[in-house]
């Protein structure tokens, strides 16, 4: 049957083109019935319904192709994750004593009288203080259709913090853009913004069909790891750089926590997955900083990387055989 509704030939290949994420076997068995659901859901319907309907149906493909959706242990695990994800961005709210707390203060006495040219990261600045509170209450509250908005609202003003730093990292007009001194910064700040990238990521890729009900202890739990482990660091704004084994630990301790999801122990799984991106990039920066860069350090990550899903697979394989034999 044709998949294009008479007279929208853009619909149709639309339509192909989203069909085209779904796993092959997947598209062979339920393909026509997804056709015939949206030829149905979107006859006479406008223009942003159907565009609506196809991005629907491209997000369910992705979470296919992912092992997101509900029913998989990758869509089980970050809606476990999520409630704890939006405590800990809340641990990575400025604390006092830390350099980052001084910029906040500076940019909100500033407010609208700052230079045009700073106000983007001083806005940006300044909602990644207050948002992320926002976003734990509502979790709290089980107010989750806020809570993936608030998400992406994180997730935005990071990415225009990040930018902004990419745009002014050439501190000397005229001079060459990569300098050492410029990329240092540029890393150093991406171990600050990066976090709440990937942690408002994770909580948008969340099943939202598996959040539904108030978090008030994985909130504040994870409120808790997230305070204790932006403390342990000294903050991701501060020229405090950890030495000796402190950034192996909390790289390594995430990792270890989410090995615990083959054995299909979603809570201490779900903890690693909401403290690796407070950890991983500041952990990663610091080795990197003592090793003297960053090919010395690609093996030990290659090794470390290899040997975790090695573990993994292990695991879980002990577990479908144990959850045959029963």
């Amino acid at each position: 049957m044709s998949t294009a509704a008479p007279g929208r030939p853009r619909t149709g290949a639309a339509l192909r083109t989203v069909l085209a994420l779904y796993p092959a076997r997947y598209r062979r068995d339920r393909g026509a019935e997804l056709a015939e659901v949206f030829a149905d859901s979107t006859a006479g319907a406008g223009r942003l319904d159907t565009v609506r309907e196809v991005l629907d149906l491209a997000a369910y493909g992705l979470r296919l192709r992912t092992g997101l959706t509900s029913t998989a242990l990758g869509g089980r695990l970050l809606a476990a994750a999520a409630p704890l994800l939006a405590g800990t961005l809340v641990g990575l709210v400025a604390l006092p004593g830390d350099v980052r707390f001084w910029r906040v203060g500076a940019a909100a006495r500033a407010g609208f009288d700052a230079p045009w040219t700073a106000l983007p990261d001083n806005l940006a600045l300044l909602g990644l203080t207050v948002v992320p509170a926002l976003l734990a209450v509502a979790a709290v509250l089980g107010a989750w259709r806020a809570v993936r908005t608030l998400a992406g609202v994180v997730v935005l003003l990071a990415a225009v913090r990040l930018a902004v730093r990419l745009a002014t990292a050439n501190v000397q007009p005229g001079g060459p853009w990569l300098t050492e001194a410029n990329v240092w910064l540029l890393l150093l700040d991406a171990t600050a913004l990066l976090p709440h990238l990937v942690a408002g990521a994770l909580i948008l890729a969340a099943p939202a069909d598996l959040l539904e009900r108030p978090a008030r202890l994985p909130v504040a739990i994870g409120v808790a790891a997230g305070l204790l482990v932006t403390r342990a660091q000294g903050g991701y704004d501060s020229r405090h750089l950890m030495d000796g084994w402190m950034p192996v630990l909390l790289l390594l301790a995430p990792l270890l926590l989410m090995l615990c999801a083959a054995r299909d122990r979603l809570l201490p799984a779900a903890l690693g997955l909401a403290v690796l991106p407070l950890t991983a990039w500041f952990s990663l920066f610091s080795l990197w900083e003592q090793v003297g860069g960053v090919w010395r350090l690609a093996p030990a990550l290659a090794v470390g990387a290899g040997t975790l899903l090695l573990a993994g697979r292990v695991l879980a394989g002990r577990q479908e055989g144990r959850a045959k034999a029963a």
